[in-house]
Parts: C-alpha cells; sequence; structure tokens
C-alpha cells in the first residue's frame, strides 16, 4: 500500500526545495524597531572557497537573491557539515530577532493531538523536507538580508531561527489539514491515523494530495508509515493508548553504582536536588552520607546497595516525576564530565522544580578528547536533541554552569567568529529553539550526577570534516608532526591540560597568557590544539614554517594574510615581519618605502628672514638663479653667465645690500653651494646654511615652485616672440604686485609696505582725493539747510545762559573766534565762548549768504583740537573750542592721506555725532 502511495505522488517524495502555492507569508516590524546593519564577518583563507560554493547553489535555487543596497543586514556564519560541504546561516538572534513582531501561534496541546489519535489502528508520521524553506516570503523579505564577503544577499524564504517561522508554519500547516479528523500537525511532523487500513490509507491519500496541490515537498527517509506504534511528542502511542517514554527514566534507572566519593557527591546532589518531593530522605541516605567521611573508607557494603536502588526507585516515582505540561514553564539543565553528558527536563510547579524526564550517555573516544568548553556544549545540544518533541516551538530556559557558553550561546552577541566548527554548528542549531540561556553554579546543577554516572554509550560518530582539514591542505608539515613536537613541548601540554580539564581563574605565566585569553576558543582537533580554525603551532616548528610562508619572498602583508589563515602562536605578525626584514634578496630588491607625509618649513615671523634659492636651466642656453623669501613670498630673478661660488656671492652682496642680510639661506647640494667660499661667506655674514637631502628637491619646494614659475615664464616669452629678460621682469613685477594665495597679501605690500606703481595706476585720473571730500561737504551743507547768521565786534547780544537763573543775558560782542563762534563780555561776569546758534541780536538780525566749504575758515570746526578745554559755564563739547591763541587765518586744509597699510581706525569714543565727513550741523 504505501509502495503505491509512493509512486503515485513521486513528485512529493523528490529531492530538492519544494515551493508552497498558497500564497506567501511574512512578518511585521516592532514600531520601535530600527535599521541594523552589522558588517560581513572575516572568513578563513581556506573557506572562502566553500563558502561561495554554498551561495551560487543557493542563488540557484532560488532561495536567495543578490541585493546591491540595504538598510538590514546580518552577518553569516558558515556552518561546515559532516561530508565537508558548508551551510551557509544568518545569525538573526542579534539583528532581526529582536525586532519582529513574533508570531505567537498557539502550538498545539497535547492533550487535543492525542485526542484526535485515540482509537487509531496503525499510526504513519510524515517529516516535511527542509520545511520553512518551502515557503516564500512576501515584502518583509526586505529584511531578511546577510552580509557576506561577496555582497549582500536577501533570503526569499522563509528562515530557520527566525523568531516568527514557527508561528508562521503552524497556521499555515494547521489551515491545510483543519478539516480531516484523524490527522494532528506539530510543526513539521505530521501524524496520520485510521480504525482500519482502508480508513487510514484514504487519509494518507488525502494528506499526499494536499502536499501535492500546495507543492511541499517530503523527506522519504524520515518518514514511519502504517507502524503499531510512534513516538510522539515525548509519548509513546499505540491502539492500546498512550504511554510515557521508557527513555525518560531510563538514566535514573540504570544509573552505575559509585566507584568514589566524587561520584557519589555527584549522585547525592541530584538527590538532594528533589529531596522536597521526597519524605523523610535523611533517613533513608544514611549509609551514603557515611561514606563520605574522612574517617571511613569507602566501601561499598549490602546497605549502601540498598539506599541507593531506594533512591533511584523514588526518582523515578510519580511522588519525583511530574507528567509533560504545555502550560507550566520548561527549564532544561545540562552538565557534562569526562565521561558522558546528562541532562533534565523540568517544570517549574508552585511547590517546586520538578522533573520531567532524564537522559545520559557517555562519551565517546572522540568526544573524551574534546575541550571542556566543547563537552559542556555538547551536553547542551544533546538535551535540546533528546527533548526536541517538548523544548521545539515553546519558550523555555536553558541552564548551564559553564559561563561562557551563556555569552556564545546567548543572544547578547553574535556566534564568535574564532569559535570552533562544531560550535559554529551547535550555535546555529540553537538559534532554531526559544529559550533563554542562564548560568548556574555546579553545586546547583541538577543534570552533574547523570553526567558523571552515565547509563548509555554513544553512537561512534564518523569522520567529522573540521577545519583542520582544510588546514594541512595549506601546511608544508603534517599534522603528525605537529602533534609529535606538542607533546615535547613542555607550555603546550599545560595548553592541552587546561582545554581538556578546564582553565584556572587566573592567570600569571606569561607565557601561557596569550593562550588564556583565548581560552573560550581553543579546542583540541585530531591531537592538536586549534583557535578557531589557526593551528596552535609549537616553537620548534615555527622558524619552519616562517620559512615556508616566505616562499617566494613575499611581502608582510600576503604572509600574514596566508598565517591567518592556518596557523597562529604568541606573536606571530612580530615574526612574520623580522623574517622580511631579515630577509638579504628581499632587501636589495625592494622598491624605496612609501614616502612620507608632507613636512612644512616652519613660518618666519619677520620678512626676509629665510630664503630657499635654485638654479633653472640650462634653458635655451641660460641659466638663472632664483631667490624666494618664504616670509612675504617676493621672488628675484637672475641670468647667470656662470655658476659658480664666486657669480652666487656677487649676485647676493647686491640682492643683500637692497634688502639687508637674511639668517638662513635653503638650497640643494649642487657645487656652488656646498664650496668654502660660498659656507665662509655666509659664516661672515651670520647666515646659517641649510643643505637639503641629496635627491630630494620637494625638501626645498618653495625654491622648486618658484623656478617652475619662472620656468613658464619664460617658455610662453619664447612664444610670444619677446625677449627673456623683458618677459621676465614683466612677470615679476606683476607677481610681486599680485595678492598671493598663501599669504592672503602681495609680496610689495609684505615686503615694502606699499604696492608697486605700475602702468594700471595711470586708469585712476588726476583727481586728488580732497576734491571728492570737499564735493561731498559741499553737497551735504546744502541739503541741511538753515539761517546764515554773523555778529560783529561791539554788537549788543542775548546770549545763552546754562549756569542756572535767567535764560538769556546781555552782553556784547568781544571777538570772533573761527567761523561760528563768538567771545561775549559781561558787565557783571566773565566773557562767554558761544557758537552763534547760542546767540541773538537785540538789535538788527544778519543775513550773510552761505559759504562755500572750499573756503579754509570752513574747516576750522573739522580741525579743532580734541584736547582743547571746556570754556567755563559752556556746554559746548570742549572738542568744538578753539584755545584762545588760535586765529582761524593760519587754519588749513588737511594733509593728504598718507598710503599705510590696513585700514586705520579711529576711536570710537573720538567719533562726532554729526556726519563722517566732520561737518558740525547742530
Amino acid at each position: 500500500m504505501v509502495e503505491r502511495v509512493s509512486s503515485r505522488y513521486s513528485d512529493v517524495f523528490a529531492e530538492g526545495l519544494g515551493r508552497f502555492t498558497g500564497g506567501k507569508v511574512g512578518f511585521r516590524l516592532r514600531k520601535d524597531a530600527r535599521p541594523v546593519f552589522l558588517r560581513a564577518r572575516p572568513l578563513a583563507y581556506a573557506l572562502r572557497e566553500p563558502v561561495e560554493r554554498a551561495l551560487d547553489s543557493l542563488v540557484r535555487d532560488g532561495v536567495i537573491t543578490p541585493v546591491s543596497s540595504s538598510d538590514w543586514a546580518t552577518p553569516i556564519v558558515p556552518v561546515m557539515k559532516k561530508d565537508g560541504t558548508i551551510r551557509v546561516c544568518g545569525d538573526f538572534k542579534i539583528t532581526l530577532n529582536k525586532c519582529v513582531e513574533v508570531d505567537r501561534f498557539p502550538l498545539p496541546r497535547v492533550e487535543d493531538l492525542l485526542a484526535k489519535l485515540h482509537g487509531g489502528d496503525k499510526f504513519s508520521k510524515i517529516d516535511l523536507s527542509q520545511a520553512y524553506a518551502q515557503f516564500e516570503l512576501d515584502e518583509s523579505k526586505i529584511y531578511t538580508v546577510i552580509n557576506t564577503h561577496k555582497g549582500l544577499f536577501r533570503y526569499n524564504r522563509l528562515i530557520y531561527g527566525l523568531a516568527s517561522s514557527p508561528g508562521i508554519f503552524q497556521r499555515k500547516l494547521e489551515e491545510m489539514f483543519a478539516d480531516l479528523p484523524r490527522v494532528g500537525v506539530f510543526l513539521d511532523d505530521v501524524i496520520i491515523t485510521g480504525v482500519d487500513d482502508s480508513t487510514h490509507l484514504a487519509t494518507l491519500n488525502e494528506v499526499f494530495r494536499r502536499l501535492q496541490r500546495y507543492g511541499l515537498k517530503v523527506a522519504k527517509e524520515k518518514c514511519t508509515f502504517f507502524a503499531e506504534s510512534v513516538t510522539y511528542l515525548g509519548f509513546v502511542i499505540s491502539k492500546k493508548g498512550v504511554h510515557t517514554l521508557p527513555e525518560k527514566i531510563e538514566a535514573i534507572k540504570n544509573v552505575s553504582t559509585p566507584t568514589n566519593v566524587n561520584e557519589l557527591r555527584s549522585f547525592l546532589g541530584l538527590v538532594m536536588y528533589y529531596a522536597k518531593f521526597v519524605p523523610n530522605i535523611s533517613t533513608l541516605l544514611a549509609p551514603l552520607y557515611t561514606l563520605l567521611k574522612k574517617e571511613v573508607k569507602f566501601i561499598w557494603n549490602e546497605q549502601a546497595e540498598q539506599a541507593f536502588n531506594a533512591v533511584k526507585a523514588l526518582l523515578i516515582s510519580s511522588k519525583v516525576l511530574a507528567h509533560y505540561d504545555p502550560a507550566l514553564p520548561l527549564v532544561l539543565t545540562t552538565d557534562a564530565s569526562g565521561v558522558g553528558v546528562g541532562a533534565v527536563i523540568s517544570h517549574l510547579t508552585a511547590a517546586g522544580e520538578r522533573p520531567v524526564a532524564y537522559a545520559s550517555r557517555s562519551l565517546n573516544n572522540a568526544e573524551k578528547g574534546y575541550s571542556q568548553i566543547e563537552r559542556e556544549a555538547l551536553a547542551i545540544i544533546y538535551g535540546v536533541r533528546k527533548f526536541h518533541q517538548y523544548l521545539y516551538g515553546r519558550k523555555f530556559t536553558l541552564r548551564t554552569d559553564h559561563k561562557p557558553l551563556v555569552t556564545i550561546f546567548g543572544d547578547k552577541t553574535g556566534i564568535p567568529v574564532m569559535a570552533a566548527s562544531r560550535m559554529q554548528r551547535w550555535a546555529v542549531i540553537l538559534a532554531g529553539y526559544n529559550y533563554n540561556i542562564e548560568y548556574v553554579r555546579s553545586e546547583k546543577n541538577a543534570a552533574d550526577a547523570l553526567s558523571r554516572l552515565p547509563v548509555g554509550l554513544a553512537k561512534k560518530e564518523g569522520s567529522e570534516i573540521t577545519y583542520l582539514n582544510f588546514v594541512q591542505n595549506f601546511m608544508p608539515i603534517t599534522r603528525k608532526t605537529v602533534q609529535e613536537h606538542l607533546e615535547r613541548d613542555e607550555t603546550m601540554k599545560k595548553i592541552i591540560y587546561f582545554v581538556r580539564t578546564g582553565w584556572p581563574a587566573k592567570c600569571t605565566d606569561e607565557d601561557i597568557k596569550p593562550f588564556f585569553m583565548r581560552r573560550n576558543e581553543l579546542y583540541l582537533d585530531l591531537g592538536c590544539i586549534v583557535w578557531g580554525y589557526r593551528l596552535v603551532i609549537p616553537s620548534t616548528l615555527r622558524e619552519t614554517l616562517l620559512k615556508e610562508l616566505h616562499l617566494g619572498h613575499m611581502g608582510i602583508v600576503k604572509m600574514k594574510s596566508l598565517a591567518r589563515s592556518v596557523m597562529w602562536w604568541p606573536g606571530i605578525d612580530a615574526d612574520i615581519e623580522r623574517a622580511c626584514k631579515e630577509c638579504v634578496a628581499c632587501a636589495l630588491e625592494n622598491p624605496a618605502p612609501p614616502h612620507a607625509p608632507p613636512q612644512p618649513w616652519p613660518y618666519p615671523a619677520e620678512p626676509w628672514t629665510r630664503l630657499h634659492i635654485d638654479f633653472l636651466g640650462p634653458f635655451h642656453g641660460s641659466m638663472f638663479l632664483v631667490m624666494i623669501d618664504a616670509t612675504t613670498k617676493w621672488l628675484e630673478v637672475y641670468q647667470m653667465q656662470r655658476t659658480t661660488a664666486g657669480a652666487v656671492i656677487k649676485v647676493m652682496r647686491e640682492v643683500f645690500a637692497r634688502f639687508g642680510l637674511p639668517k638662513e639661506i635653503a638650497s640643494d647640494n649642487g657645487p656652488p653651494f656646498t664650496s668654502k667660499e660660498y659656507g665662509d661667506f655666509l659664516t661672515g655674514n651670520g647666515i646659517k646654511k641649510t643643505l637639503i637631502s641629496a635627491y630630494h628637491p620637494s625638501s626645498n619646494g618653495a625654491a622648486e615652485g618658484a623656478v617652475k614659475l619662472c620656468k613658464r615664464a619664460v617658455k610662453k616669452s619664447l612664444r610670444d616672440g619677446c625677449e627673456v629678460d623683458v618677459a621676465l621682469q614683466a612677470y615679476l613685477m606683476a607677481y610681486r604686485n599680485v595678492q598671493h594665495s598663501t599669504t592672503g597679501a602681495s609680496p610689495a605690500m609684505l615686503l615694502q609696505r606699499r604696492q608697486l606703481r605700475s602702468r594700471l595706476d595711470l586708469l585712476k585720473g588726476d583727481r586728488q582725493v580732497e576734491d571728492k571730500v570737499r564735493e561731498a561737504q559741499r553737497k551735504q551743507a546744502l541739503n541741511a539747510g538753515g539761517t546764515n547768521r554773523e555778529f560783529s565786534v561791539g554788537d549788543s547780544v542775548w546770549t545763552r545762559n546754562y549756569a542756572g537763573g535767567r535764560r538769556w543775558l546781555e552782553g556784547q560782542v568781544e571777538r570772533k573766534v573761527g567761523s561760528r563762534n563768538y567771545i561775549v563780555s559781561r558787565e557783571d561776569g566773565p566773557p562767554l565762548n558761544r557758537h552763534v546758534d547760542q546767540i541773538k541780536s537785540r538789535g538788527v538780525t544778519y543775513n550773510v549768504p552761505v559759504p562755500t566749504p572750499c573756503e579754509t575758515d570752513c574747516m576750522d570746526t573739522l580741525l579743532a583740537s580734541p584736547g582743547t578745554e571746556r570754556a567755563e559755564g559752556s556746554d559746548v563739547p570742549a572738542h568744538s573750542v578753539l584755545p584762545a591763541s588760535s586765529d582761524a587765518s593760519v587754519l588749513s586744509a588737511p594733509p593728504p592721506p598718507v598710503n599705510i597699510p590696513g585700514p586705520t581706525l579711529r576711536p570710537r569714543h573720538l567719533l562726532r555725532p554729526v556726519h563722517r565727513y566732520g561737518l558740525d550741523i547742530d
């Protein structure tokens, strides 16, 4: 019957991924989610090609698609399979799982599933092939991007390890088979039964028709058809009913008798962990506690055997053991020792923690060579696989007494890149479960006794393909050679011991410290120490491998790149650098090192402090001596008939007579500048001689730049048909007058404090500044308005009183001061100095024509001394009053302005509140 079903629905059993045709699935992010983009993790050189092949295969099958950009990115974890191929997985626990709204579609209760199977005669189980990957994602796939060394790839299918995947998958499967009464679905396990074979076969055919219709594939090797009994959700189901699994209590029922005090202590620790459920437990354990006394020799007698068996019976009785209840919190506790691994699954009840099932097994020869951290991780994987049907799809607490595993298997950080291959594989397996991992001390670990007193033997595993198999392809020395040298190295023997038995809390040995810092990433593989995917090399083989790395005289970077893929020892980078530097062949043939960054010369504060000089030429049969001042950038160029030291000194005397002696002259190592005559000349004049490095012209960059400028000017003059000397001097005239890009001012202004007069100044005309000012003043006076008044000596007037009392006082004009001020005498007081606006006539008012501003006496107010004291009893500002000895006739127009670099600002407290041209308009 099964063969007919298999042949009829052969496409359902076909290899490869199916494509669910019942619509796409998707998930949503939380409202407060923010994009998370993590960089790709570094890969070992030996793993790049296998990972690339795995990515190409996924692209070919349509599981992933390359993308050019994304706001989200998750690093990958390359997991090595037993056949040597690579599985590429995304480490979504540190990115997407923290931001997604988890689909909490309820998984079926055990009672509901068992009720569907009640009355069945025979049973079939169907396991879907790569179940999640058969469902296509909707637009939510934009978040499922992985970051690899080949770029970004986006998942198109539902992903194993995504927090919402179990709920999404369970919902779809239940919708498919909701109307079939004899079909139960628990994630990717479908169980089928019937009251007889014909009904069973009809239901089985309907299940396959629906699988065929929706395009889902089945893993035939994992299926069971028409079995008398099946194991499902931790129970044994048959036509006689539902029974508990004998394996739940096998770990306790068949536990071996303790042979020493340590094993007995471990067993008693397990008993006392659940002692609260057993009355009078202390009385029962008295013979066993007697063997723990120091003065008592450990001899296992009949009383101890009876107490041991009685306690085991209690541990597997209903007083201690609880039935599995999906409504209660689940706890998985694991532990490992040098001989076995153990696990206990339990419920947290109101009365305390009660065990549901026990499991343990012995380690095989290969597993006994694992490091302690790997054995503890193996215990976790063993417990998770053993109790898969209890744990998968449900939230549970995972307990371990090995603290580093809390980080490696937790959700705070990603899977370590340097973790062992099997550790990475186990971390990806755990990524499909929903758990919280926590650390528990060894004395409170209920699984401790199960690991030290294991019951079953592990299946002998085949040869596992690890990183070491890849490493050996790159090594000139065999693994056996490394293993032999490790056994003779005292330091390495200590490392092997610590890896196998556990590391101390602290390390003071300097030779072991580098290994202690990496203790959570070291493991043993085929008798060798491996750090991540790099083989640890003993000291006796390091020089040989350095020579092999340097074979072909590769450089430091390439040697390090190759070494980081296959080998490691403390200080390997420094040893590689030393090997490269000590290679004579490399030293003789290597090019010059990269140039150093530019180092500017210090900028002198004063002009004409440091000169840079160099020769231009021979150029069209002529040589030129070029000088440039480092401060002002002033450039001097002289055509030379000869380039001897005497000729250079002659030019320098002429230049120094014009501008003075500098403090320093920088030049190259040419013959004129290294001669004794030149050196004596500079020394005698107190000038420092600075010679730059030979064959390094950039050290004298200022002179080299000036030479290029002059050379370009000479070339242009030759093209225009001009004489070289005429064109060169015209260029120097323009260069000195133009603002320099470095200093922000012209060389002429910085050196001579003036602009050089050129033919361009003829465009400014002959009109003087004074004419502009007078014209502006005339316009201002006309626009101000007002009435002109004038008094003569002896006129009777009223003058303004500011000293209190009468507002106006009688007086007589004594004399005129300036063009607008008068001295008024009084009979009963001293004379007063008053402005014409503060005087009014006691007789005739005089109207005088408005004077033009060009008259000299109109400037006396503008030129009044700011320091003149105020006249007694006057409120006129002191700076508007002339001294008594002044006379208007001696006043004259202001002198022409002086060309001084930079604006000279008048102090703010001296600015008069009248007008910028200085006219008094009050």
